[in-house]
């Protein structure tokens, strides 16, 4: 059974005495890829800047090298290059709090085999080199997922231009070359992606249960929101936080992510299961 902290809203300060206590020390002195979504053009509800610089800053006093990373994505708009997702950075102002920002267009191979399945990923090459990971997702809503949290946030956050292009186009066909030739759902091919990326990594999870809208921050109008605050869960266990997190915002509001976006939540995450990224069994501790 994984642990898994919440602290709730009006504790939030106390977000660097819950990192420490699942081992932030083990980054002392190493280059840590913080990997995070900073917002689509127009978003407003992307884990902010602020937080951002608060784990940052935890990193610093252990002498790690943090820096800040998120991959172009391959639709038109705000982020679809490295340069004008520069942009939206200092739109947001990430490029404010004293920390280098990097975003990844170009990737590395990772073939992998799961549940029968031959597959091939393109891992951001940044991800790919770099062993030690601070995960800072935000809670969502999802259009194909249902929800969105630690594993979409590397499944598809994770990955290079080509290889969200085969995902998507996946999603339409059900098949994907680089994952063979069996019908995958896109659940499937988004947490295959995660585990992809985080082969071989040491992380530290962290998601955000605020400003939880419906739709994902890929949208720039990602409202409504269908949840009223609950506050940051922290896990060494992408899959026990992500289903922590979906049963703490269906039970803030009081029906289901079906219910609410039309796509079972648990789909991807009880996937992610089978496939050892972790367990969705877990307990929950409530920072008093």
């Amino acid at each position: 059974m994984s642990k898994v902290v919440l602290i709730p809203k009006g504790k939030l300060e106390k977000l660097p005495e819950v990192m420490r206590s699942f081992g932030l020390e083990r980054f002392r002195d190493k280059e840590v890829l913080v990997k995070l979504h900073m917002g689509e053009r127009g978003n407003k509800w992307y884990v902010k800047p602020g937080y951002v610089k608060i784990v940052a800053d935890e990193l610093k006093k252990i002498k790690a090298k943090p820096f800040l990373f998120d991959t172009a994505v391959i639709y038109r708009g705000g982020r679809d290059s490295k340069e004008k997702y520069m942009e939206v950075v200092k739109e947001h102002g990430f490029d404010k709090i004293g920390y280098e920002v990097v975003i990844g267009d170009e990737g590395k191979p990772v073939r992998m085999s799961e549940s029968g399945i031959e597959f091939t990923y393109e891992v951001a090459k940044e991800l790919y080199k770099t062993k030690y990971t601070i995960a800072m997702s935000h809670a969502k809503g999802h259009i194909l997922t249902g929800f969105g949290g630690a594993i979409k946030n590397f499944g598809m956050g994770g990955v290079s231009k080509k290889a969200k292009l085969d995902m998507h186009s996946a999603s339409v066909k059900k098949k994907i070359l680089s994952l063979g030739r069996s019908k995958i759902s896109f659940n499937e091919i988004l947490s295959l992606g995660a585990k992809a990326c985080l082969n071989k990594k040491d992380v530290i999870y962290i998601n955000f249960l605020m400003d939880i809208t419906k739709n994902c921050d890929c949208d720039s109008n990602a409202l409504p929101i269908i949840c009223e605050d609950i506050g940051i869960l922290v896990s060494n266990d992408p899959v026990a936080i992500d289903i922590a997190s979906v049963d703490l915002i269906e039970g803030g509001m009081g029906k289901t992510f079906k219910e609410t976006t039309g796509m079972d939540a648990r789909t991807h995450i009880r996937f992610a299961e089978e496939i050892g990224m972790g367990s969705t069994k877990y307990e929950l501790i409530k920072v008093k």
